[in-house]
Parts: C-alpha cells; sequence; structure tokens
C-alpha cells in the first residue's frame, strides 16, 4: 500500500511491455478477449499509478508545484515574473528562518533573463518587494500562505527548496494566470481541493474520446497516460491546472474526428493561450490545407474553420489576458520563454531533436555539462536543417490523411524545434489516439506498440539508471526521431497507393478498433469553397 514511485516505475516496464505486444497482436486475438485484456491491463495500470494504496491521489500534494501556480497566480500583480523567490526567501526568514539550510546561491531573474546570484542578493530584491510591492496586509496573507505550503504541508525538504529557488520560477502565460487565478479563492489550507481538476478534466479528455473514437480507443488513452513516463510528475492531483492542455488537445482531435473543426479549432487555441507550444498541432492541418490550395486550387473548408476557431480563440482570451494584467506581462513572459530555450538554459529535463544530435548512448553525466550545452548550441544550423527536411517529408506524406491525423502530428514539430521538459511530452497522447483509432492496419499497430515501447525504454532508465537523466532523456528523444521518420516514409508509401490496397491486418475493420460502433473519420468528407 502507497508504495515508492520507483516501484511503480519498475511495474509500468512489464505493464507498457504488455501494451505494446497487445497492440502488435490485436488484429489476431478475438474481439472479447482483446478488450478484455486492453481492460485489465488498464485497470491494473491505474492501480499501479495511484501506487497501490488511496493517499497519492487522495491526500498528496506537491508542494514544490504549488508555491510556484498557487502562489505566484494568487500574488501576481505584486510578483509578477521575476519575485517568487526573492519574495519567498524573504518571507522565510522573517519567520525565524531559514527553515530549510539554504543555496548559498539563488536564480534571480530580470529583463536580461536568469542570472545565479548570491543569496543576499534575493534578500536585498526580497525586502524590496515587500516594502514596494506589496501593501502590509497582502504581504502578510502572503507569507501565511507560503509558511503553510512551506513547513506543514508534506513535500519540501532540504534538497528541494534548494533546487527550488535556483529553478527558473514562474512560468504561466498571462492567459493561464488569468484562468487560475479565481480558484485561488480557495484557501490554501485546502489546496488539494484544487488537484482535482486535472483528474476531472482529464476524464473529460478521455470522454471525448469514447464520444468521437468509441470506448476502445479510450480505454487505450486511458492506458497510454497511466504507463507514460512523462505523467510521473506532476502526479495527478498533486498540482493545480498543470493538465488543462492536454484536454484541450485531446477535445482538438475528438471535434475534428466528429467533423466540428471550428470546435476543434477553439480547443487548439485555448491549449496554446495556456502553453503556447501547442500552436505546432495547427503544423498538420496547414500543410494539408497549403498542398490542396497549390495542386488543386481548392480551398479546405475544415481547414479554414479549424483556423478560425483558433484565430477566436486565442484572440479572446489574449485580450482578455492583456487588459487585467497589461501588455508587459504578456511581454515578459513571452522573453522568459525566449530565455529558457537557450542552449547554457538547458537542464537534463528537456527532450528534443536538440538532446539527441550530441548522445553518444552511453551514461555519462547525470547532467548536462557545459561541453554537452556549447555543442547543442553548436549544432543549430544542423538542428534546425534536419527538423526543416523532416517536416517537408511529413507535410507531403500527409496531404491526404484525415483531418484528425494531421492533426495529431503536431507533436513533431513541437519535437523538433523546442526543448520542452519531459512532462510536456505526454501531449504524445494525440498520437495514441491516431494509432489506436485505427489499430488494424499495420501502420498503426506498430506505431502504438512503438510508443508504448518508448515507455518502456524510459521506465526501465528510470529504474536501472535512476538519475542518469541525460542517458534517458537522450536515448528517448532519438527512438522519438526514429519512430518519427519510419511513420513519414511508411505515411509517404501509403500516400502512393490505392485505399482498398492498404487494408487491415486479419480481423481488423480498418477504421476503429472500438466495439461499440465508433463513427468513422469525418475527415474524408472534406468541402471545397471555389
Amino acid at each position: 500500500m502507497d508504495v515508492e514511485r520507483s516501484v511503480t516505475e519498475g511495474y509500468k516496464i512489464w505493464l507498457a511491455g504488455g501494451g505494446a505486444l497487445l497492440a502488435l497482436a490485436w488484429a489476431w486475438v478475438p474481439a472479447r478477449a482483446r478488450v478484455l485484456a486492453l481492460s485489465a491491463l488498464t485497470l491494473v495500470a491505474g492501480l499501479n499509478y495511484a501506487r497501490w494504496g488511496p493517499s497519492t491521489l487522495l491526500e498528496r500534494v506537491d508542494t514544490y508545484d504549488f508555491i510556484h501556480y498557487y502562489l505566484n497566480a494568487k500574488y501576481f500583480d505584486e510578483l509578477g515574473y521575476y519575485d517568487l523567490y526573492p519574495a519567498c526567501i524573504v518571507a522565510d526568514l522573517d519567520a525565524y528562518g531559514p527553515y530549510f539550510k539554504s543555496a548559498d546561491k539563488y536564480l534571480a531573474q530580470d529583463e536580461t533573463g536568469h542570472h545565479m546570484m548570491p543569496l543576499a542578493h534575493g534578500v536585498q530584491r526580497g525586502t524590496w518587494v515587500r516594502e514596494n510591492q506589496f501593501t502590509p496586509e497582502r504581504w502578510e496573507a502572503f507569507s501565511a500562505d507560503f509558511l503553510y505550503l512551506q513547513r506543514t504541508v508534506r513535500g519540501l525538504n532540504e534538497t528541494l527548496w534548494r533546487e527550488m529557488i535556483q529553478d527558473h520560477g514562474f512560468n504561466g502565460t498571462a492567459v493561464w494566470t488569468m484562468i487560475a487565478r479565481p480558484f485561488t479563492l480557495v484557501p490554501v489550507t485546502s489546496v488539494k481541493l484544487l488537484g482535482f481538476l486535472d483528474l476531472v478534466l482529464l476524464a473529460g479528455g478521455v470522454a471525448g474520446i469514447a464520444w468521437a473514437y468509441g470506448r476502445t480507443v479510450a480505454l487505450w488513452t486511458s492506458f497510454w497516460l497511466l504507463v507514460t513516463y512523462s505523467a510521473r510528475w506532476p502526479t495527478i492531483t498533486w498540482a493545480f491546472l498543470r493538465y488543462d492542455y492536454l484536454t484541450a488537445l485531446m477535445l482538438g482531435m475528438a471535434f475534428l474526428r466528429k467533423g466540428k473543426p471550428f470546435w476543434a479549432g477553439l480547443m487548439t487555441g485555448w491549449a496554446a493561450a495556456l502553453r503556447m507550444f501547442p500552436v505546432t498541432w495547427l503544423f498538420g492541418p496547414g500543410a494539408k490545407g497549403l498542398w490542396t490550395l497549390l495542386r488543386e486550387r481548392r480551398v479546405l473548408r475544415p481547414m479554414v474553420m479549424l483556423l478560425a476557431g483558433f484565430v477566436v480563440s486565442v484572440g479572446v482570451l489574449q485580450a482578455g489576458a492583456t487588459a487585467q494584467f497589461g501588455t508587459e506581462a504578456v511581454t515578459r513572459h513571452f522573453e522568459n520563454m525566449e530565455d529558457h530555450q537557450q542552449a547554457e538554459n538547458l537542464s537534463s529535463r528537456r527532450i528534443g531533436l536538440a538532446l539527441a544530435l550530441p548522445f553518444e548512448w552511453e551514461l555519462g553525466d547525470k547532467y548536462l555539462s557545459k561541453a554537452t550545452k556549447r555543442e547543442i548550441e553548436a549544432q543549430k544550423p544542423l538542428r534546425y536543417g534536419i527538423a526543416a527536411g523532416v517536416l517537408l517529408l511529413l507535410g507531403f506524406a500527409l496531404r491526404k490523411s484525415d483531418d484528425d491525423e494531421v492533426y495529431a502530428w503536431g507533436f513533431v514539430p513541437f519535437f523538433l524545434i523546442t526543448t520542452a521538459s519531459y512532462y510536456y511530452y505526454v501531449v504524445r497522447i494525440t498520437l495514441a489516439v491516431l494509432h489506436a483509432s485505427r489499430l488494424p492496419k499495420p501502420r498503426h499497430a506498430v506505431g502504438l506498440a512503438w510508443l508504448l515501447g518508448l515507455e518502456v525504454f524510459a521506465n526501465w532508465a528510470e529504474t536501472a539508471h535512476s538519475g542518469y537523466r541525460v542517458f534517458l532523456i537522450g536515448g528517448l528523444a532519438w527512438g522519438i526521431l526514429g519512430y518519427i521518420l519510419v511513420q513519414a516514409v511508411w505515411l509517404v508509401w501509403e500516400s502512393y497507393r490505392p485505399p482498398e490496397s492498404l487494408g487491415s491486418l486479419p480481423n481488423g475493420s480498418g477504421t476503429s478498433s472500438a466495439p461499440d460502433g465508433a463513427t468513422a473519420s469525418a475527415g474524408a468528407a472534406v468541402a471545397s469553397i471555389p
């Protein structure tokens, strides 16, 4: 009961491996037996994710995350994007601190970026913030909230405290802050209630997949979410609105499947306004629309409606956030994200093509060395050249694909161009949905098995070589690149074959693995504007 996370990650190796084998064998297993097997795997994966006891999901919270996202959203007017750590340092000292032995330095932020500075600098800055940006009443409230999270709630220790004040601070967009701030009216003593928001949202996303694709695809979606390494942190129900964008992308796929592109655009815009990077999920629809326009002189109405929904959603949300916080907050967040992408600010928690190219398949360092960061910076021309080539290949390959399929591949530019933290790689769920919904076809059986195989590797690497994250993220990045290239070439080959020649493996329906008659993709019915 309530085992450690390391134990569950060992079990995930076998669960993900079993799922990969089931995906490959799906067409040969009787329909009832394969659904029962998937149901059993999902049930066990759920118990394993909950760490075989009630306290993980029902009691615990991630104090580290709540300090960033609850506190900074609640006191954004005073803290902005730069002053969370200085304020925390001073509030800690004011209450007979330091409560934990502090590091000698902390990561300071200002208009020029992130800088490691002496702790005394943080004290000086925090004192200025207390005296000039807070009223006495607001400071008293902030200090009480912070001290409760630091000293009363289970979670922080000396190691995590030192790590926290050397982290990159609060990174929520202005739109996310606008949406989240009303929820911070919940008192700090009841923050666990806020953790259940993500559980409700994800359940809604899975329900959307069931509505559009059928119950079996929803089961695959749940199973993948429960075994992926990318969902190990933040643990669902431990954090505050950290999976909102994921639900929006899942619903975007569902709406496209049901032939409602404007609603899909609204969801995609919501995700992009919350986290910025989901804008890349417009890549596939854009490539398909551009190809049709250039080659056939037709404008694809679904793609136009998708874009229209996106523009409306982003426009309304961004206008609201700008009206509430001003243009300066929006600009500062954008600059902050630009600074995050600089090679010197990369960490061993990031994934992307940038982390694959210098990796040499050895344990090596536990953390990214300065030499590796210099190599990543020097490889920019090569990396962007490879990215451009792969995107051209994939864009060409998707020209005849269904609308929900071209949408799902938005993960590829995200992987090729950015260097995001590993937990954002949970967005591969759109690809898991894609493959599961067309599972009898060989490419999709291999694709889903490959995705689950990557989870076998990631959980094995974490279990067998704990702490050597460079090995984990480097190997995972190469595995993702291989998956993309194989699928892209396979897609190109399929695009030259007549549809009837691409049938399914034995016992497959050819459209969906759902036993309850999920509708076929609405993307095939494409309207055009003269």
